[in-house]
C-alpha cells in the first residue's frame, strides 16, 4: 500500500533571497561545473549551493563540501531564506512547454512518499543504479538531512485520483519561466479533505520511478540507517521521501530518447565486424549525399515513423557521411532470449544496441563508459549530429513508450542506463524537505 501524506515544506522567502528564477535551478544530473558555478555565481542562495556544494562556500573553516552544505542550509534557515511552510500541504506543479512546436501541460503535485523496501513491489524501478552515485548523494544527505529535489514517479491512471486532482483549488506560490522558455507553475492546497480525497485514491496504487533512481536507493539506505539509531516508528521523517506524481496517462507525460555518442574503438566497423552486424541486422543506407543534418535527420525520423512496429537504430559516423538503419530480425531476438534476456526487454531498442552492439560488435561494457569520456548522452539529435567527430559515431533512438516502462517494472526488471528522458525536467528548489524533527 502507497502512503502519500503532506508535509511542511521548506521555501525560499523571495524578500530576503532574491526572485525565484535565480533561486532554482535544473536537476543535478543534467547540469555540468560550468552551467553550476554560472547559476551560484548569479545568486549564492541558488539551490546548487546545497545540492551541488563545493567546500570553498565555506573557507576559511576546514570542511568536506557535504558538511558545508548542511552549514549552509543551517545558516539560512537560521537567517529567514529558507522557511518551513505553517500547515501540511501537497503541492500541484504544473508545467507548460512545447515540444516541435506543440505545446502541451502536465499535471502533477509535490507530496511525501513512505519509503518501501524493493522486495515489496510498492515502489518499482525501471533503470539500473551506480554506486558511485548513491555515495556521493548519500553523504550529502547524511550531512544536510534534507531533501532539496523531489523523486518523479508515475502511477496508473485511474477515475477517482484524476477527479480529485482536478478538483484542488491551491494557492499560487510561483510561476517560473526556465532557460527554455517552459513555465513552472507551483501551488500549495492545504484542505484536509482535498489532501485525504486525492492521497486515499492512491493508497493501492504501485509507484513508478520515472526519475531518480539512485535518489531512491539513497534515501532507502539512509532510512535503514536511521531506523538502527531510533528505532522503527513509521512517523519519523527519514522514513518519507518527497515526491512529484504524475498521472501515466496525463496529457504532457512526454517521453524522449536518449541518443548515445561513442568514440569509435580501432576497427569497430571492419568488413568483418560488418558481416557479424548483419547475422543480427537488417541494413538500410540512408542517401547523406548534399543534404545537411537537419534534412538526415528528417529523413531518419520519417522511416521510422514508416514503420512504428520494427524495432531499429539509427548510426551515423564520420562526421554525418555514412548514416544508415540497423533493423533487429528475429535473429537478434532469438539470440538476446539465448542470453536470458526476457520480454519485455528483448523489445528494446535500447537493449539490443547495449547488449548486441556495443557489447558484442565494438566490445565495449556499457556499464563501465565514463559519461563525457568514453560516452555522451543527449535527448537532442540535431546538436548531436552537427557536433559529431570523425571519430565518433551516433546511436538514434526512438522513445521508449510509457506503457513499456511500467510493464518493465511489472516484470521486475530493469532496463540500461538513461533508457528514457523525461521531458520537461522537474526544477530543484520550488520546494524543499527538512529531516529535521521539529520541537
Amino acid at each position: 500500500m502507497a502512503l502519500i501524506t503532506p508535509f511542511k515544506g521548506l521555501r525560499y522567502d523571495t524578500k530576503f533571497a532574491g526572485p525565484m528564477t535565480s533561486l532554482v535551478a535544473p536537476p543535478y544530473d543534467v547540469v555540468n561545473q560550468k552551467y553550476r558555478d554560472k547559476l551560484v555565481s548569479k545568486n549564492p542562495y541558488n539551490v546548487f549551493s546545497l545540492e551541488l556544494t563545493e567546500a570553498r562556500a565555506c573557507v576559511p573553516e576546514k570542511i568536506d563540501k557535504y558538511h558545508c552544505a548542511g552549514k549552509l542550509l543551517s545558516n539560512w534557515m537560521r537567517s529567514g531564506i529558507l522557511k518551513r511552510d505553517p500547515e501540511p500541504a501537497i503541492y500541484p506543479y504544473e508545467i507548460d512547454f512545447s515540444v516541435n512546436s506543440a505545446w502541451f501541460r502536465r499535471k502533477g503535485f509535490i507530496a511525501l512518499v513512505r519509503i518501501e523496501e524493493w522486495k515489496d513491489r510498492i515502489i518499482l524501478p525501471h533503470e539500473r543504479t551506480f554506486d558511485k552515485v548513491t555515495r556521493d548523494r548519500y553523504r550529502l544527505l547524511e550531512a544536510t538531512q534534507a531533501q532539496f529535489s523531489q523523486i518523479f514517479m508515475l502511477y496508473r491512471h485511474n477515475d477517482q485520483a484524476a477527479e480529485a486532482l482536478e478538483d484542488l483549488d491551491g494557492q499560487e506560490l510561483y510561476a517560473v519561466e526556465d532557460d527554455i522558455g517552459n513555465t513552472h507553475r507551483l501551488f500549495r492546497v492545504t484542505g484536509p479533505e482535498s489532501i485525504k480525497s486525492l492521497t486515499h485514491s492512491l493508497e493501492k496504487a504501485c509507484l513508478y520511478i520515472a526519475d531518480g533512481h539512485h535518489r531512491y536507493t539513497t534515501a532507502l539506505r539512509y532510512r535503514n540507517a536511521m531506523r538502527k539509531l531510533y528505532g522503527d516508528d513509521p512517523s519519523l521523517p527519514f522514513n518519507f521521501l518527497m515526491t512529484y506524481l504524475v498521472d501515466s496517462e496525463d496529457q504532457g507525460l512526454i517521453v524522449l530518447p536518449t541518443h548515445r555518442i561513442l568514440k569509435l574503438p580501432n576497427q569497430a566497423l571492419s568488413p568483418g565486424s560488418m558481416e557479424k552486424l548483419a547475422e543480427f541486422f537488417d541494413i538500410e543506407r540512408l542517401d547523406t549525399d548534399n543534404i545537411g543534418p537537419d534534412s538526415l535527420l528528417a529523413r531518419l525520423e520519417a522511416r521510422f515513423e514508416g514503420s512504428p512496429d520494427r524495432q531499429g537504430i539509427g548510426v551515423i559516423w564520420q562526421g554525418g557521411e555514412q548514416a544508415q538503419i540497423w533493423w533487429c530480425n528475429e535473429a537478434l531476438r532469438k539470440r538476446l532470449r539465448g542470453k536470458g534476456v526476457p520480454r519485455p526487454l528483448d523489445e528494446l531498442d535500447v537493449v539490443a544496441l547495449d547488449d548486441i552492439i556495443i557489447r558484442q560488435l565494438l566490445g565495449l561494457d556499457p556499464d563501465r563508459l565514463e559519461n563525457g569520456r568514453d560516452i555522451r548522452y543527449t535527448a537532442d539529435g540535431n546538436e548531436a549530429l552537427k557536433n559529431l567527430m570523425e571519430d565518433e559515431i551516433l546511436f538514434f533512438l526512438r522513445p521508449t513508450p510509457v506503457e513499456q516502462v511500467l510493464d518493465t517494472a511489472d516484470a521486475g526488471l530493469t532496463m540500461p542506463h538513461k533508457s528514457t528522458f523525461f521531458y520537461p525536467k522537474i526544477l530543484t528548489g520550488l520546494v524543499m524537505n527538512s529531516l529535521h524533527m521539529e520541537k
